[in-house]
């Protein structure tokens, strides 16, 4: 039977077709997929051509995308009697006749860089921020997104709806029992109603009341539009049709300067003025011929990065490149780049087959549904022979050494790959790479902060400066390289101000990039520096108050909890080299994670959004039974969350660590225009004040440090989701509720702003915080900013991070009783011997001489504290023996304490002692050298030569410091250790009857130190005692006492008649 549609759906339709925007619709009901072919038909004929459709879905798409299956299931259901095998069915012919691109969410991020006329979304359950912003960016101007929801007799039952990423939040019983309160589902469908392009109907496209907006639509008129340069239409006959846009006078006038050139025949294939001048800068760049050159080109969704790309390649063919590598997280993602190589190509002149030829790889995808998959070909090499041999190919980012030879790298979304394989990629070549950095991408933001901001610093430190570029962009210049940036804004792939391009960004909180300046007023103060209400917004930290931010209001979807929710997100955005959506929802909904914000004096009574000057995100970890984590161990199983309990219990060998709780500090930032004034230090302070107020007024731990304890408690189960289960109708056509029913966001809003000192607990009122602490990856400023908060560190990741390049560290200070004292020295005496492995080589000396030696930092602090914290860190585990005189011959043997002496005084090279530094050095290192103090850059010149095994030369690049001054510096240290090793080895040799004259010493002739080398001495039968010295390599077992006492008293007797020097 049919049904008149309203005609203002598609009305709605023929509108984003004009003006090149998209739209949405949310369709309520089991027989939604019966109205996505419906639209499909709507959207063909209003376009007159087919479009691509991408659906994705979680596991199961409902039906077969193979052919012949869904005919084997048609025939039969024919069979008996259920179908008529002779009426045809829409969704059949939708199905067998449109080109679907099926994508299961876990490889969504398979379709970046992807263009598509309509997307499908099923499984809402299965949805996340994440898969929302790779999803749906990739429909083109014109197209339809639809949501595809189950039948549900309420819009508020997606309220109770159990998302997939609420398993990922489970905790301890003891920390949070009961459901997960969703709060980023309500504010996602509030949101649905200030979106103008969105429309929400139920599985026969009646429209709800919460789309009230489009009953007022209206046919407008079609807006007279600027000039098409109808010229080069024809020129543009091999232009995608995805990209058609409307070109400016300005784009017509740039085309009109340069139509007689090379480059003129390229930009004529740009669609925007901002392309075509992108365009324009690259090729300059690529004329220059610059092997050194870096371009940076980084803009957001659908503004043709990778089209731009390919034109520029195909101008560096015409000036004769050969070797050109583009590199991508797959090759899927630069169909479009080669895409527009072969456009380039062809408005050039070339002629494929007889030019060029396109090399094609057939892989099998499972991308279809069922079990079936089918090979597909995609486009991954191109081959040059008018003039002479030339190539542009396709790469995996593992495979970087084959740029060796590169002439141009190209990497497209490179924020999808991680930064230590984007820096391999750096060379003596023309390197361009592009990404998009909203932060949806995962290490979108490690781009922006880390490899970009590390090419401007290299810029300025060798003098190159900063300089504007033409275009849109910058250009720097250093150590015989430029480095460009270049944006592009306008949009592509639809047309400007996209409504559902503007309602992504709103609810995902992607445009909160850079933080609102600070002032009060409702206009910055033009000058900012005189400003009184700048000078009262950047009051002291002691003036500032520490509130705690209600969840509640925050994702109400008020607009006074808005703006301040943008103004909190664009802090952390700013400030975090990893972001992404996800963040938002995991902020939103999960049980044990709170927020708090340091806030200038303010008036409460004004209507004025306070500006934040510090946001804290926190966790509360821990609270798990020994037995839990021994099972779970036991098992190689790691649940998700309590990252510091999991990873220490697991690195300490201490199950009972985990049943104490602790807060995680997750994320913390500061406003930029308040950075380096304490603000930071203050907040972190307050909250730690709170957590002792709050520890002593609650039962002090049981928790020994120095012992195991064994609990036989039973491991308690896991916070249970309560999943609704919603009564099943065949339609929703008869729900009255559905169709009436009004949601409004909620009139009882709590309160958002709480200040600490009123709070009477973090996460439930029975709760003990036992430690505060922090995990990140670890740099030198950083490390000092949390020592100087009295954090202590406690682990390191041994594996660099594949994001970063960076170690990881977990970061704890005790709340109450110090407890913290044998973690630390653990920490230590494991970190001295990380630091002389691979993985640890790279690391700056200088942060691996603060880790090293953080324990013996922390005894200082401990000794200059109270007598109690004195007394329990006295408690500690049992340290390493000292270097005595009974122990000395573990480690030195006579011919090197001799070498070691000779090098003191200057009588010999480095290289005479260069095996005994890692000797000495964790013998220093791990405080076995007792009284023996020498300065920090002495140390980091022992620790470096001998731990790290970093060359005099490299120290010297590392430390701005001359070798020959950091020999000298390191020669003066080993003198004070000789100083004390002397004197042990004096006392050796008196207990077993040397004289004075016979040990080598500081102070005295060459001829004494010769005449008591071991390998001096010959006994009567003419025997060697070189065999006695042993070798240098510190790796002696205790029972062979460094040589000498390998024999007992007949080396003694042999020392004695041994005459001569083998001089």
């Amino acid at each position: 039977m049919k049904k008149l549609v309203d005609s203002r759906l598609k009305l709605l339709l023929e509108e984003c077709k004009e003006k090149r925007v998209r739209c949405m619709f949310v369709i309520v009901g089991d027989n939604s997929r019966y109205q996505i072919c419906n639209m499909y038909y709507i959207l063909s004929n209003i376009h007159s051509k087919k479009s691509s459709v991408l659906w994705c879905y979680k596991k199961e798409l409902g039906f077969s995308s193979h052919k012949k299956v869904r005919q084997k299931q048609r025939s039969k259901k024919a069979k008996q009697g259920k179908i008529d095998e002779q009426l045809e069915d829409p969704f059949e012919l939708f199905v067998t006749n449109a080109d679907i691109r099926y994508c299961y969410y876990k490889d969504s991020h398979s379709i970046l860089g992807r263009t598509f006329g309509m997307c499908i979304l099923q499984d809402f359950e299965a949805i996340t921020p994440n898969i929302l912003c790779r999803t749906i960016e990739t429909v083109s101007g014109g197209g339809v997104i639809c949501i595809t929801l189950q039948t549900m007799s309420s819009l508020r039952n997606l309220y109770e709806t159990v998302m997939d990423f609420h398993g990922k939040l489970k905790c301890n019983e003891d920390l949070f029992s009961g459901s997960i309160i969703s709060r980023f589902i309500p504010r996602f469908i509030l949101s649905l109603s200030s979106c103008n392009n969105c429309v929400v109907v139920d599985d026969e496209l009646n429209v709800l009341p919460i789309s009230s907006h489009i009953l007022d639509m209206k046919a407008s008129k079609k807006k007279e539009t600027d000039s098409v340069d109808q010229g080069t239409e024809g020129a543009n006959s091999t232009l995608s049709p995805v990209f058609v846009n409307i070109k400016t006078p300005e784009h017509l006038q740039l085309e009109e300067n340069v139509k007689d050139t090379e480059i003129g025949k390229i930009i004529s294939n740009c669609v925007t003025f901002d392309q075509a001048q992108t365009v324009l800068r690259m090729a300059d760049i690529i004329i220059q011929k610059n092997m050194n050159a870096i371009v940076s080109l980084t803009a957001g969704r659908g503004r043709g990065k990778s089209a731009a790309l390919g034109l520029s390649l195909a101008c560096a063919v015409s000036q004769g490149f050969s070797n050109i590598f583009i590199t991508a997280p797959s090759a899927e993602n630069v169909l479009t780049v080669f895409e527009f190589i072969e456009i380039g190509l062809r408005s050039l002149g070339y002629l494929e087959h007889k030019h060029f030829e396109l090399i094609r790889s057939k892989t099998i995808d499972s991308r279809v549904g069922g079990d079936f998959s089918h090979s597909v070909s995609r486009l991954i090499r191109v081959n040059i022979f008018r003039d002479h041999r030339q190539t542009i190919q396709y790469i995996k980012p593992e495979d970087f050494q084959l740029v060796s030879q590169a002439e141009i790298v190209v990497m497209d979304e490179a924020a999808a790959i991680p930064l230590p394989i984007v820096k391999k990629f750096l060379g003596n070549h023309l390197f361009i790479f592009s990404s998009t950095i909203n932060g949806y991408e995962g290490t979108g933001r490690a781009l922006s902060l880390k490899l970009i901001n590390d090419l401007k610093k290299k810029s300025l430190n060798n003098g190159g400066g900063i300089l504007a570029g033409s275009g849109k962009g910058i250009q720097s210049s250093f150590s015989g390289s430029t480095f460009s940036e270049l944006t592009l804004d306008e949009p592509i792939r639809y047309g400007r101000n996209d409504p559902i391009e503007s309602w992504l960004h709103t609810l995902l909180c992607l445009d909160a990039t850079n933080p609102p300046p600070l002032f009060v007023g409702d206009e910055i103060p033009r000058d900012i520096g005189s400003s009184n209400s700048l000078s009262k917004t950047l009051a002291p930290p002691s003036l500032c108050t520490l509130y705690h931010v209600d969840r509640d209001a925050l994702f109400s979807y008020h607009s006074a909890s808005e703006k301040f929710l943008h103004n909190l997100m664009s802090l952390f955005i700013s400030s975090h080299y990893k972001n992404t959506p996800n963040d938002l929802m995991l902020l939103s909904d999960a049980p044990t994670h709170r927020i708090f914000v340091l806030l200038p004096p303010f008036d409460p009574n004004t209507r004025v959004i306070p500006p934040i000057l510090v946001a804290i995100q926190v966790a509360v970890e821990g609270s798990i039974t020994s037995e839990h984590i021994k099972a779970s161990l036991s098992r190689g199983l790691r649940p998700s969350g309590d990252l510091i309990p999991w990873t220490l219990c697991n690195h300490l060998a201490r199950d009972d660590f985990g049943r104490l709780t602790g807060l995680r500090v997750v994320r913390i930032a500061t406003h930029p225009s308040a950075q380096r004034m304490g603000y930071g230090t203050y907040a972190i302070k307050q909250l730690i004040s709170k957590l002792e107020t709050l520890h002593e007024s609650k039962e002090q731990p049981s928790f020994d440090p120095t012992q195991h304890i064994q609990m036989g408690d039973l491991p308690k189960s896991q916070v249970k989701i309560r999943k609704e289960i919603i009564p099943s109708v065949a339609s929703v056509s008869g729900s009255s509720d559905l169709r009436s029913e009004k949601l409004e966001r909620a009139k009882d809003i709590p309160p958002l702003l709480e200040p600490v000192e009123d709070l009477q607990y973090i996460l439930k009122d029975s709760e003990r915080i036992d430690y505060i602490g922090t995990a990140f990856g670890i740099t030198s400023e950083l490390l000092k900013f949390w020592s100087k908060l009295g954090f202590l560190p406690v682990y390191i990741r041994q594996n660099v991070s594949e994001v970063t390049g960076e170690h990881s560290a977990i970061l704890l200070k005790s709340i109450g009783e110090c407890w913290l004292s044998c973690f630390v020295q653990d920490f230590s005496f494991r970190t001295i011997q990380y630091v002389s492995s691979p993985q640890f080589r790279h690391m700056p000396v200088t942060l691996a001489l603060t880790l090293a030696t953080s324990y013996k930092s922390f005894i200082s602090k401990q000794g200059s504290g109270s007598s109690e914290t004195s007394s329990t860190s006295q408690g500690s585990v049992q340290m390493k023996p000292s270097l005595t005189e009974s122990n000395i011959h573990c480690f030195l043997t006579d011919n090197d304490c001799l070498r070691l002496s000779r090098y003191a005084r200057q009588m010999a090279d480095y290289s005479s002692i260069s095996d005994l530094v890692p000797v000495i050095s964790q013998l220093y290192f791990e405080n076995r050298l007792s009284n023996i103090s020498i300065s920090f850059l002495q140390s980091a010149v022992l620790l470096g030569l001998g731990s790290q095994r970093k060359s005099i030369d490299e120290l010297a690049s590392e430390l701005s410091t001359p070798s020959t001054q950091l020999l000298a510096l390191f020669n003066k240290a080993i003198y004070k250790i000789n100083s004390h090793v002397h004197s042990l080895y004096l006392a050796v040799n008196s207990r077993e009857g040397l004289g004075d004259e016979e040990a080598p010493h500081n102070e005295g002739s060459q001829k004494a130190s010769e005449a008591v080398s071991p390998i001096s001495k010959v006994n009567d039968q003419g025997t060697d005692l070189s065999m006695a010295v042993g070798s240098a390599d510190g790796n002696r077992s205790p029972g062979s006492k460094r040589g000498f006492e390998l024999n007992g008293n007949k080396n003694k007797k042999m020392r004695k008649q041994g005459s001569g020097s083998l001089n």
